[in-house]
């Protein structure tokens, strides 16, 4: 072999990026754990962030989320997920509530999710029409919103 030592470094990188991947996969047992396939996967160690993309699918035992696109934000020590934004059709359940938007950042540490964008939201036989939501999961409180030329729009059936 002409150059051994290039295929050596290659190989350590290839090692790196792998043991970074499997971090995104799975974190501490404090953190969230997700199990996340896409089409791609683009890793930053500089910003901390992986992005997937194409046909995102992502869960755990809490969450399930598809987007075209899924932004995993992890904190300074890469050990914990401080925030996943999805974008592009984003379809987001979490126990007995489906949520659909254009946009969706769900903070796992604080158990709050935000969604933009033709946003809609189904439990039950009940819907709610909106542009915005903020969801606080931990706390059971929602906030819906919409344009001034739009209003919240729900169909609430008594259950």
């Amino acid at each position: 072999m002409l150059y051994p030592h290039l295929k050596i470094k290659k190989m350590i990188k290839f090692i790196e990026y792998l043991t970074f991947f499997f971090l995104v996969l799975i974190v501490n047992s404090y953190a969230l754990e997700l199990k996340i396939t896409s089409d791609s996967l683009k890793v930053d160690r500089d910003k901390k962030i992986s992005i997937f993309s194409g046909n995102v699918f992502a869960q755990n035992q809490d969450i399930q989320i598809w987007s075209g696109k899924l932004i995993v934000k992890f904190n300074k020590y890469e050990d914990e997920i401080e925030q996943l934004n999805a974008e592009h059709e984003v379809k987001i359940i979490r126990q007995d509530v489906t949520a659909t938007g254009e946009k969706g950042v769900y903070f796992p540490k604080q158990d709050t999710l935000n969604m933009y964008g033709n946003v809609e939201v189904f439990q039950d036989n009940n819907f709610v029409t909106c542009d915005e939501l903020f969801l606080d999961i931990k706390n059971s409180i929602s906030i819906m919103k919409s344009a001034s030329s739009e209003k919240v729009e729900a169909f609430i059936i008594d259950n």
